[in-house]
């Protein structure tokens, strides 16, 4: 997959024809996936057009915001096929970019011919560009909203059901495991000592943050998956903190992992986080969890 960044001052002069897909894509979810999917079948080949920031942190949306960083996406756009993703800086000035500046300024200089995206997509200036609009000037398919049961498919309930803990219907929405990406960094090493050790992670985006608490998954070291439980919270028990942090403990794996990158698919809920009144309470609780995830995982 070629990827191409640019500013709205310098868009490249594409020489190929292609299909494009058009979105901000957070999450790559079933949605996203249906427009990538569609746009497979029309002979040319695929792109993607997305910013390289989201228009809500923009537009003064703080702290953890991103379902996929644009290096998450493009490794899940590369797996769907996808030949060309055009990554566009975003900033306050890009907010008064006209829904014709848009077409004339960037899509026609990227050779589009078939343009492919959500019902609701927006574009231009106070989102006044629309599916309708942009169909003047290419041929569109628009691509219905996706739901699962009442519940329209979108990057806004996926953070919702994240911040519930709901991480079983957060991956039925995004079509796979909710993905945290990291480098290993020192921690309090506490864990260590009441036979739990844990790898900190240093996030690599500003990955929005599920529900503290306690959660089932597998981390991937060097492309190997093992079990993993992980752990969300501020540390009330050893080391109260202002923010949550990701603490992961790998079962049956002891080996010196500091200073790589690893994943962390989140798979399951297993409980809330709450104090103890030592570690040892802490410790068995721990062993309950721990014996949990080995059995329940395959």
């Amino acid at each position: 997959m070629k990827i191409v960044e640019f500013d709205i001052k310098n868009v490249p002069i594409n020489d190929k024809e292609i299909s494009l897909c058009l979105g901000y894509f957070d999450g790559v979810h079933l949605g996203h996936q249906a427009i990538i999917k569609e746009s497979m079948n029309e002979g040319y080949p695929v792109g993607v057009l997305s910013f390289d920031n989201s228009p809500s942190y923009i537009l003064g949306q703080k702290g953890n915001y991103e379902l996929t960083s644009i290096a998450d996406k493009a490794d899940i756009f590369e797996e769907l096929g996808v030949k060309y993703l055009f990554i566009m800086h975003f900033d306050k000035s890009t907010l008064n970019v006209t829904k014709d500046e848009f077409i004339h300024d960037v899509l026609m200089k990227l050779n589009v011919k078939k343009v492919f995206c959500g019902e609701d997509y927006r574009f231009g200036t106070r989102g006044e560009g629309t599916p309708e609009y942009l169909s003047r000037f290419f041929d569109v398919t628009v691509i219905p909203t996706i739901k699962i049961g009442d519940e329209k498919v979108s990057s806004t309930t996926i953070r919702n059901l994240l911040g519930e803990g709901n991480i079983k219907m957060a991956n039925r929405y995004l079509g796979r495991p909710y993905r945290l990406i990291g480098l290993v960094t020192d921690g309090l090493k506490k864990g260590r000592t009441i036979g739990f050790p844990t790898a900190n992670l240093d996030l690599d985006a500003n990955y929005v943050f599920p529900k503290e608490g306690v959660y089932m998954g597998y981390a991937y070291i060097a492309n190997k998956k093992r079990k993993a439980l992980i752990c969300i919270s501020t540390h009330p028990t050893i080391n109260q903190l202002l923010d949550p942090i990701v603490e992961v403990h790998i079962l049956d794996f002891d080996e010196n992992i500091y200073g790589l990158t690893i994943y962390v698919d989140l798979i399951d809920f297993i409980r809330d986080i709450f104090e103890f009144k030592d570690l040892e309470e802490l410790r068995e609780q721990i062993e309950k969890d721990r014996e949990k995830v080995k059995n329940t995982l395959q």
